[in-house]
C-alpha cells in the first residue's frame, strides 16, 4: 500500500474515533437530563389548603337540637291572664271578681221589706265570707243614699258567720227595711251594691224591676249574717 493510502485510512480512523465521542458525549448530555429531579410545583398563596380526609371512614354528622315549639296563645299551656288565677292567699276574701250575685223580689209584709241577695263562686278556687255585708242605695238621678246600718232581728240569721266557698257553692244574706219613709215624689232605690266582705269591693246587686225597691234616703236597712247555701 502506498503512502497515499495509509494518510487516507489514518484520516478514516480519526473521523470514526471523533465520531464515536460525539456520539457518547450526546449520549452522556441525554442521560444527564433524564437524571435530574423534577422542578418543585410553585405554591399558590390565595389557594385554600387541602383537607385531608381520613381513607375509608365517614364523616359523623353531630346530633342537633329539635326546634322550640310555643303552645298557641289562648291554648291551656298558654298565660292568659285570667282572673281566676290562684291567689297568693287561697282562701282569701271573695272578690267581685269571682262572683255571680241574684237578688230575690222584694217579700212586703205589713210594711216591712224582705229581700235576699243570693253569691256563687264561680271562680276555679276558694273564697270566704265574713262578717256582714255593706249596702249601699242609690237613686235614679245617680244620688247616693244615707242609709242607717242595722241587724236583723231573727235570731237564725242576725249573727255573723264564716262562710267558705268552694267553686260553685252559694250563700246567702237576708236584707230588710221598712217603707215607712217612700212617699209618692221621693226618689226611691233604683240601683244597689254589696260589699261582700271584709276586703272585698263593692259589687252591683241586679235589682227586680218588677219588684221595687222602696229604700229612700234615710231608710234604715237591716243585715244578716251570711249563710251557706241558696236558701
Amino acid at each position: 500500500m502506498g503512502a497515499t493510502g495509509v494518510h487516507g485510512a489514518a484520516a478514516r480512523t480519526r473521523t470514526g474515533s471523533l465520531a464515536a465521542v460525539a456520539a457518547l458525549a450526546f449520549v452522556a448530555v441525554l442521560v444527564a437530563g433524564c437524571a435530574s429531579p423534577p422542578p418543585e410545583p410553585t405554591l399558590d398563596a390565595t389557594a385554600p389548603p387541602a383537607t385531608e380526609q381520613p381513607t375509608g371512614q365517614t364523616p359523623t354528622a353531630l346530633p342537633t337540637e329539635p326546634p322550640l315549639v310555643l303552645p298557641p296563645r289562648g291554648s291551656p299551656s298558654a298565660p292568659t291572664g285570667d282572673l281566676d288565677a290562684a291567689p297568693p292567699f287561697p282562701d282569701g276574701p271573695c272578690q267581685p271578681s269571682r262572683l255571680d250575685v241574684a237578688a230575690s223580689p222584694v217579700d212586703p209584709a205589713l210594711g216591712y221589706r224582705q229581700m235576699r241577695v243570693r253569691v256563687t263562686n264561680a271562680g276555679r278556687v276558694p273564697c270566704v265570707l265574713t262578717g256582714y255585708a255593706v249596702v249601699s242605695a242609690r237613686g235614679p238621678s245617680g244620688t247616693v243614699f244615707a242609709n242607717p246600718r242595722g241587724r236583723m232581728h231573727d235570731s237564725e240569721t242576725a249573727s255573723a258567720q264564716t262562710v267558705p266557698l268552694d267553686p260553685g257553692d252559694t250563700a246567702h244574706v237576708d236584707l230588710g227595711w221598712r217603707g215607712d219613709l217612700a212617699a209618692a215624689g221621693v226618689e226611691q232605690t233604683a240601683s244597689m251594691t254589696i260589699v261582700v266582705t271584709e276586703g272585698s269591693s263593692p259589687v252591683a246587686v241586679p235589682l227586680d224591676p218588677t219588684s221595687p225597691v222602696d229604700i229612700v234616703d234615710g231608710t234604715e236597712i237591716r243585715v244578716g249574717g251570711w249563710r251557706p247555701g241558696a236558701d
